[in-house]
């Protein structure tokens, strides 16, 4: 998988701009809020339907600007293929091939992004993390995007039943039930698929925690806090429905559920340090890049935004080991090109980014 050439108009500060990337290693070169880290946010967007910076996508549109374009042409195992996508105030369109497309379809454009925003992960929100989840389960496994997507719908119908205020509670009881079983079905999916994969993925994550660290070894893991069992699924829901009502929300199901990072069994956030949470957040992203190759069988696309100045010495000596070895395309950006040692830097294209124009950077 390698992106060969991205197209931007109106794309935050960016008025116009064509890249033509290296199959190896992109280097975007410059100082902060000049456009660098909004190429990388571009490539992201095309793989998740969505920012890692910002919740509305309406944010990604220049300013003064009503329509924001974005175009990839990628080499594929089976060929070259167009992701774009077009923004307004009203929506956004994802297309593949020039064909509507939803930004989960499975293989499409595996990618996997590390930035300092990625240690939020640990602190953020609930929903923070479920939706982490989501998009990498989306990503490695062909149904379960249309499942959550059956789930929220219900979901979104429930709440709204709960919610109306012009019909009495005797016909929210009988109609509150039907939209149950769609939530017991695909709820059931989701939390054995979360169980499963993320088991998985916690193996990977405390032996990258280990081999990083190199000294006290420990358990790391991203631990699954479902907000209910498949087996007492349905009875809770029959069990909470008085509550639900009293709340006018649902209150039962995967959309409550909850992921913390935690070493030796505390959580991280509370007993960690910033050090042990960006050596578990690179041990995240390594393992996601893992099962990307052992799912897909393919290298994602590697993000790197300003993160190598975030790097103490030790986990910098292990990245960069890292980062040479790997065979995919890697996309980085820096203040400047020397924070990566010249071993890491065999193959590569760089370009400065100012006031969201690109030039070629040589040294």
């Amino acid at each position: 998988m390698q992106a060969r050439r991205l197209t931007l108009k109106h794309f935050r500060n960016i008025s116009e701009i064509v890249f033509d990337f290296h199959p190896r290693f992109n280097i975007l070169v410059g100082q902060n809020a000049q456009g660098k880290t909004n190429i990388i946010e571009s490539l992201y967007f095309l793989a998740f339907g969505r920012s890692f910076r910002v919740s509305d996508f309406r944010g990604l549109i220049q300013w003064s600007q009503n329509e924001a374009i974005v175009r990839l042409h990628i080499e594929t195992p089976l060929g070259e293929e167009e992701r774009s996508a077009q923004l307004n105030n009203e929506k956004k369109r994802m297309f593949k091939n020039g064909k509507g497309a939803s930004p989960n379809q499975f293989a499409s454009m595996p990618l996997v992004l590390f930035a300092p925003e990625e240690i939020l992960l640990l602190k953020d929100s609930p929903e923070t993390r479920r939706a982490y989840i989501d998009s990498l389960l989306s990503k490695w496994i062909p149904h379960y995007s249309k499942v959550l997507s059956d789930y929220k719908r219900a979901l979104v119908q429930r709440n709204k039943l709960l919610k109306e205020e012009n019909i009495s509670i005797a016909q929210k009881r009988d109609q509150m039930v039907f939209w149950e079983k769609p939530l017991l079905d695909n709820g059931t999916i989701l939390i054995q698929e979360r169980t499963e994969w993320v088991k998985r993925l916690n193996r990977s994550i405390t032996a990258y925690y280990n081999t990083i660290v190199g000294t006290e070894q420990k358990k790391a893991e991203f631990v699954y806090k479902p907000n209910v069992t498949p087996e007492d699924f349905a009875t809770l829901q029959e069990e909470r429905r008085e509550e639900e009502l009293e709340r006018a929300s649902t209150l039962v199901g995967p959309h409550r559920d909850d992921f913390k990072g935690v070493l030796n069994g505390d959580p991280i956030v509370a007993f960690g340090s910033q050090g042990e949470m960006r050596t578990f957040t690179l041990a995240m992203k390594l393992s996601e890049i893992q099962f990307f190759q052992e799912v897909l069988g393919r290298d994602p696309i590697f993000l790197l935004d300003d993160v190598v100045s975030e790097l103490d010495e030790n986990r910098s000596a292990f990245f960069f080991s890292f980062l040479k070895k790997y065979k995919g395309q890697i996309f980085a950006t820096a203040t400047s090109p020397t924070l990566f040692p010249k071993g890491v830097l065999d193959s590569f294209s760089a370009w400065h980014m100012e006031k969201g124009c690109s030039k070629p950077f040589t040294f």
